[in-house]
């Protein structure tokens, strides 16, 4: 008997069948990517006698044969390190067909047979592509991560496209994260798994070892960190590491984002990773990976929305912050008690307003306009209330903090109370619990409401417990800042 599955099916194990006269088996055809045999055709039966080294009881089975059953790039029909072109910047359309905005607006209930068709285990590639490739599974996986339904067609081709650009280093760390968000479904659309460890870690390996040579290598790197960093955030209960994450994989394709911005099909995946490391960079005081160069274009992103414009302010602050902490550090320096070091960047993001395309109202509904709108306001307002704050210790000029605490509180409130409900994320928590250091009372309630969206009420309920240490420190007569209690007090990630 001659094997003849293909590689794609040996490789994971699948079953592979040809139709007659058909040079592409039925798997692969589904997937849309060419279909090889490359690899020596054997018989089956009992394995060779293995070869021992001359020295030890270590084993060689073969090792040259399997470099031969190697698929080539150019039997694959596509380059692994493809460069993204102004052809592929829009993305392969072969799944679009049939896929209309109108389907991913409401993730309605399958139907039973429906569910019992989905797979009941996220294992290979096929699994993935699969899943990617259907909308409500796709849907109920992704949406927690943008503001709304009109983001979800450029993130499925996305997603789709480095998914079989970057398979081998993606595939594991993808799957652990689909298993995990299984587990957070809004309707039951995939059988609900336990997070894969082993999966995961098999994912932080690839993104510890990811050599990074084109472009797609890079938004490879960017994708992973995020599902990584999401993975982490959502198992353990001190996500401290989460950080660590997300910027090794910025570190990794840190030289490619001046030619990845240019690319709008890649804001999906680039723009998120520059907002957690902001945010995050605030709250400890350390300076950002990537200061965003604007392109010649006005971004929506799906979870940064209009805040684009905003961050290399926040970058800018970030380095102020750290530039003086160090300062600070170092008794050998003396400081100007005079220096306003914070006055130039202040009046930039006092005068900072969101900057909306053309077609902004119309590309996107009443309520996703509503909360990029809020977060645009609230992440300017929480800029301010930092530069306060690394002003002015707590005891000093309270009232003021008071005030941009409030009208945080405020932005929050007024969303809350619109109509529309078709809400999937809400990307608040660090304005969130910059006001909730100040004032007492109206964030509790927002909380409340952070808990319908999955991943920020996770992640808020987490940083609550250091919200309480910081108040209690407050009523004790400390009179440093919040960001003093930072490096010994927080141990969860400070998310956007």
């Amino acid at each position: 008997m001659v094997v003849k599955a293909c590689d794609h099916c040996h490789g994971n194990k699948e079953k592979c069948s040809f139709a007659d006269n058909q040079l592409a088996c039925a798997r692969c055809r589904h997937l849309n990517i060419v279909c090889t045999v490359s690899r020596r055709h054997r018989r089956l039966g009992r394995r060779p006698a293995a070869k021992s080294f001359p020295h030890g009881i270590m084993q060689v089975w073969g090792i040259e044969d399997q470099e031969r059953s190697k698929p080539k790039a150019q039997e694959c029909g596509v380059s692994p390190h493809a460069p993204i072109t102004e052809s592929t910047s829009r993305m392969p359309t072969d799944i679009k067909d049939g896929v209309t905005q109108d389907a991913i607006t409401a993730v309605v209930p399958p139907a039973p047979e429906r569910l019992l068709a989905a797979p009941a285990d996220l294992r290979t590639i096929s699994d993935a592509l699969r899943t990617v490739e259907d909308v409500q599974q796709f849907a109920v996986i992704h949406m927690p991560f943008m503001l709304g339904t009109t983001f979800a067609l450029d993130c499925q081709r996305a997603v789709h496209t480095i998914l079989r650009f970057s398979a081998p280093t993606l595939t594991e760390g993808y799957l652990a994260f689909l298993g995990l968000m299984t587990r957070h479904q809004s309707s039951l659309v995939l059988h609900k798994q336990s997070p894969d460890l082993e999966k995961a870690a098999k994912g932080l390996q690839r993104l510890r070892s990811v050599t990074v040579t084109h472009d797609y290598d890079a938004a490879c790197a960017l994708f992973l960190g995020q599902a990584m960093y999401v993975f982490d955030i959502l198992t353990t209960a001190n996500s401290s590491t989460a950080h660590s994450i997300m910027r090794s994989a910025m570190i990794s394709a840190q030289q490619w984002y001046p030619r990845l911005i240019n690319f709008p099909a890649m804001d999906t995946v680039i723009i998120c990773p520059i907002l957690v490391d902001t945010t995050e960079c605030l709250a400890r005081r350390e300076i950002p990976v990537i200061r965003l160069t604007l392109p010649d274009r006005i971004i929506v992103d799906r979870y940064a929305g209009l805040c684009s414009t905003l961050l290399p302010l926040l970058y800018d602050l970030c380095a102020l912050s750290n530039a003086r902490k160090n300062i600070v550090n170092d008794t050998t320096s003396e400081t100007d008690p005079g220096d306003d070091w914070l006055g130039d960047v202040e009046q930039k993001i006092k005068d900072w307003k969101p900057v909306t395309p053309p077609t902004f109202y119309t590309d996107h509904g009443k309520h996703e306009t509503l909360i990029m709108m809020t977060q645009a306001r609230v992440y300017r307002l929480a800029g301010l209330l930092v530069i306060h704050r690394l002003r002015f210790p707590f005891g000093v000029e309270d009232e003021a903090a008071k005030g941009l605490a409030s009208s945080i509180f405020s932005e929050m409130f007024s969303f809350a109370r619109s109509p529309g409900k078709d809400s999937t994320a809400l990307p608040v928590v660090f304005p969130l619990i910059v006001a909730m250091f100040e004032v007492e009372g109206p964030g509790e309630e927002i909380l409340g409401i952070l808990s319908s969206f999955t991943v920020q009420g996770l992640c808020a309920a987490k940083l609550q417990g250091f919200v309480k240490q910081v108040r209690a420190f407050r009523k004790s007569g400390f009179r440093g800042t919040w960001f003093d209690l930072v490096e010994t007090h927080l141990n969860a990630a400070m998310v956007p």
